[in-house]
């Protein structure tokens, strides 16, 4: 059986780019497992926000989370919710996993100096070895992730193979389910995002969908199609090609275009929202399953780790 992992920052409300690029195929893959892992990754979340205001909201923001996934599908029965900074096991094996890559390797990643305001922290340039410290630890053998972090892949990957090449430690090597593009904003932006302020959040009511559904652009910054992009990202494949063409040709009027995105989003967002609404509510279910959830964890990243110490030859025990 296999045992997906998908990792996504406490860092506010979940949107539509964070549904489609990494949740909706984690829930896909989870439906194929007994076991499945999500990180509540908090430690990346400090990497680029390390300042007392995001931390402190950490507690909080990681139960709306939990809440925010249930909702979406993620099933309590199958998945493991932890939070990083819970699993000291896990920034060992980061620390770990550190000295075997080079500066070099990480320095290409797309965009991170930008995405930590042009002040990157170490923590941003390490930011794939944490994922793959995440990936390692569990022995996941699928990793659903967003098509921005994709080629963070290829860093885990190279660690496995400089473990098994060098020192013998054979670990799994894990699949990686890419998610859908980055989704673009409705102002279109190149990218949704909440910062802008130009994402559809997954916790939001029927009203607001509408409402900020109508303010759709309807191409953007590098030329896509946005109607068309939203409705292929919710799996309306035949929907996103007529329109694309509709709104090229001219047959197609760009609010007739909004409303058929509309559709697409009050069937599978609007549930959502009411959904995280009630969990919301269930705080002690939450933090229960963050708890259970790292009490696992622990146990299988300890196993990892002493795995590590012995296969590089720090320790005999």
């Amino acid at each position: 059986m296999s045992r997906p992992i998908t990792s996504i920052p406490p860092s506010g409300p979940l949107h539509l780019g964070h549904y489609c690029g990494a949740l909706a195929p984690f829930v896909a893959l989870q439906s194929e497992s007994r076991t499945a892992f999500l990180a509540v990754a908090d430690l990346h979340l400090m990497a680029p926000r390390a300042i007392r205001a995001a931390t402190a909201a950490v507690p909080d923001s990681a139960a709306i989370l939990v809440a925010e996934c249930l909702a979406a599908g993620v099933d309590a029965d199958r998945c493991v919710f932890y939070r990083q900074s819970d699993v000291p096991e896990l920034a060992l094996i980061n620390g770990l996993l550190h000295n075997l890559v080079t500066v070099e390797e990480l320095l290409p990643q797309r965009g991170y100096a930008r995405r930590a305001g042009g002040r990157p922290s170490l923590g941003m340039l390490g930011w794939p070895v944490l994922e793959a410290a995440d990936i390692i630890g569990t022995s996941a053998t699928h990793v659903a992730i967003g098509a921005g972090n994709a080629r963070h892949m290829e860093i885990c990957y190279g660690l496995l193979t400089r473990l098994r090449d060098e020192w013998g430690i054979d670990l799994p090597v894990p699949a990686a389910t890419v998610g859908a593009v980055d989704l673009p904003g409705l102002d279109g932006a190149r990218k949704m995002s909440r910062s802008r302020g130009n994402c559809l959040l997954l916790g939001a009511d029927e009203p607001a969908l509408r409402a900020r559904v109508h303010t759709m652009a309807i191409r953007s910054e590098d030329g896509r199609s946005v109607p068309a992009a939203y409705l292929a990202a919710l799996g309306h494949t035949a929907e996103a090609d007529r329109v694309a063409r509709g709104l090229t040709d001219g047959t197609m009027r760009p609010d007739e275009a909004r409303e058929l995105v509309l559709a697409a989003v009050l069937t599978h967002i609007a549930p959502i929202g009411r959904r995280a609404g009630e969990l919301a509510d269930e705080r002690s279910k939450l933090d229960g399953l963050l708890a259970a959830g790292t009490e696992r964890v622990r146990d299988l990243t300890d196993s990892t780790l002493r795995r590590l110490r012995r296969g590089l030859g720090l320790t005999r025990a």
